[in-house]
């Protein structure tokens, strides 16, 4: 009888695994020790045995953020800086608020792909597609209560309240921290600020005009954020690309081995150099997956540069790549932070070599009266690119002008013509998990036979903006269940365009004393706040010396609930399918079940104790 009541007992722990990549945890956690000065990729573990629950949790989300500024909006982050259990998971999240008319400005997250809800109010929401022959397209939408949609990671992306009451949404980033490059305040607010030589030549404009200095001065408020990622990881020594193949995957479809030749890895022509006789004086000449098939999967691709005389390669982003260049004046912006906007410059000369860190806008300039040719290489086999300018002024169809006049801080009639002019512009941004990305999107083909990890892509011309939208989250689900709890689940396979990026959301509702019942995620971490009620939370650790410790934690307005009131929260997941294992479910109402020596070997008790415990499991609480 013990037994019983210790298992029965235990049904109503909550033990959570959380696994990802940004980097990928090799423990249960690793929480960020702030006090340490050593400088590592994210930060240094703290003693496990001196982490407690505090350390994954935080509090604030249900505050309004002041949207007193001139863009209108606020965006409260929890991220590794201000939760430092999320070091090494993942994931983050954020709460912004939208003043009537409040626009959240063009921007990017270098190291995220952004899933986001609205919790009250309206949104306008859209991005732009990086430069490719049908490139810098525009995906809008307009998003009510309860609609969700999807950013790719590193594209160019903004939200807008068109209405007259404010605005609330939630959003979870696929990295512990994403990053924000607000595209104004890196381009004309860096600090110092990016030569008027080049500038002037970017945006096709005389530096000398009163209008180019007018542009200049308003573009400050500008924010503009950035995404990006790695290629995936080979699982065979090669997988040369199958250029012939009709089959739309990630990537390539592998080349049968037999009849991969020397020739699938070798390609000719960076020693001729490329026409410079452009408005910005400069070529790009790129050995990409696309002219060397061998490159697929590999994560590195090749380019050339040629410069004339005052020749530029305008600001960009590559968020999937960094590359070394010689012979120029080049700099690079860093991302929003506290002492964000930077800019790094260097002249270099013959032998230099310059490293530009993965999905920051940066640029190449030649100062001098001779040519110069630069070689690069890229850390992805297809990293893309995003001209600012072309993505936020020549996306197809344009952004609305009151979008752009509010985002850059100038009258809409400015805006038109500003538009006009920067047609001229070229802005490149190259990003790429679960699996990375190597193209803008992938949107998920669900009609498609053929079996890959995800799903196969659908043709990118046939993609429009309902695939990155789903709406329902505002709509209360069905607790009358034996747990007391509903999760509605928005992945993959029922938002489409999150195929490749690496996040999910989900809306959990619980009855009073409602539970979710103990279980795991095996594909992902999870981030999770209180939108109404309280909930008591909590997860054991794996098996280790010091394993199985339990972390639990009071929530309020942030999975038993212990209230006698519903309850609704909103979490995150970093998987497009992460998943759901419950404990009990798994253990004694699996099909066909698990034996009853090893379930009564397993927990100590004999088989009719196991049988009972059989016969009580209930149904699932995932929608």
């Amino acid at each position: 009888m013990a037994a019983k009541i210790v298992l029965i007992s235990l049904l109503a722990m909550a033990s959570s695994l959380a696994m990802a990549s940004d980097p990928s945890p090799l423990q249960d956690f690793c929480v960020a020790d702030k006090a340490s000065k050593v400088l590592v990729n994210g930060f240094v573990c703290k003693d496990p045995m001196q982490v407690t629950a505090e350390d994954f949790f935080a509090m604030g989300l249900d505050k309004a953020g002041n949207t007193e500024n001139k863009v209108g909006s606020m965006v409260t982050a929890v991220n590794v800086n201000k939760l430092a259990g999320l070091n090494t998971l993942g994931i983050s999240m954020v709460r912004i608020d939208y003043a009537p008319r409040g626009l959240n400005p063009p921007h990017t997250h270098p190291r995220a792909t952004e899933i986001l809800t609205v919790i009250e109010g309206q949104l306008l929401v859209g991005f732009v597609t990086s430069n490719t022959d049908n490139g810098n397209r525009l995906f809008t939408k307009m998003l009510k209560k309860g609609d969700v949609f999807v950013f790719p990671e590193g594209l160019i992306h903004f939200q807008f309240n068109p209405g007259h009451t404010k605005t609330v949404a939630i959003g979870a980033l696929s990295s512990q921290n994403p990053g924000t490059i607000t595209i104004a305040n890196a381009v004309f607010g860096s600090k110092p600020p990016i030569s008027d030589d080049v500038l002037a030549k970017a945006f096709q404009v005389d530096k000398k005009t009163m209008a180019a200095k007018i542009l200049l001065i308003a573009l400050l408020a500008l924010a503009s954020s950035h995404a990006l990622a790695s290629d995936p990881s080979p699982l065979q020594d090669f997988c040369v690309a199958d250029m012939d193949s009709k089959v739309l995957v990630n990537g390539f479809v592998c080349k049968d081995p037999k009849v991969v030749k020397a020739e699938d890895f070798f390609f000719r022509g960076l020693d001729k150099a490329g026409d410079t006789g452009k408005k910005l004086g400069s070529n790009v000449t790129a050995v990409n997956v696309n002219k060397l098939a061998g490159l697929n999967t590999l994560g590195i691709s090749m380019v050339r540069i040629d410069y004339a005389p005052r020749g530029l390669n305008l600001p960009t982003l590559t968020p999937r790549h960094r590359d070394p260049h010689r012979q120029l004046f080049v700099g690079f912006v860093t991302s929003n932070s506290d002492n964000g906007n930077r800019l790094f410059t260097k002249m270099l000369k013959k032998g230099d070599v310059f490293v530009f860190p993965q999905g920051l806008i940066h640029f190449q300039f030649n100062p001098g009266y001779t040519n110069t040719v630069a070689i690069g290489a890229l850390s992805s086999q297809n990293p893309g690119t995003i001209t600012v300018a072309d993505a936020v002024f020549g996306s197809k169809p344009p952004i609305s002008d009151e979008v752009l006049a509010k985002a850059f801080q100038i009258a809409e009639m400015a805006a038109k013509i500003l538009l006009i002019a920067l047609l001229a512009m070229a802005s490149s941004l190259a990003m790429a998990s679960d699996p990375s990305p190597l193209q803008d999107f992938c949107v998920a083909d669900k009609a498609s036979k053929v079996l890959v990890n995800g799903f196969v892509c659908k043709d990118p011309m046939q993609v429009t903006a309902e695939d990155f939208f789903a709406m329902g989250l505002d709509k209360a689900g069905n607790t009358e269940n034996k747990v007391g709890s509903m999760v509605t689940a928005v992945n993959v396979n029922k938002l489409a365009g999150l195929n490749t990026l690496g996040i999910s959301m989900v809306r959990i509702d619980y009855a009073p004393r409602g539970l979710n019942p103990p279980h795991t995620h095996p594909r992902a971490t999870e981030i999770l706040t209180v939108i109404e009620g309280q909930l008591l939370v909590g997860f054991v650790t794996s098996n280790t010396d010091n394993g199985n410790r339990l972390f639990t934690k009071m929530l309020k307005k942030g999975d038993f609930n212990p209230g006698h009131t519903k309850t609704v929260a909103i979490g995150a997941l970093s998987s497009q399918n992460p998943g759901t294992i419950t404990i009990a479910n798994a253990v004694f109402g699996s099909k066909p079940p698990i034996s009853d020596d090893v379930l009564a070997k397993a927990f100590q008790v004999d088989k009719k104790t196991v049988d009972w415990l059989q016969a009580q499991f209930w149904a699932d609480n995932n929608n």
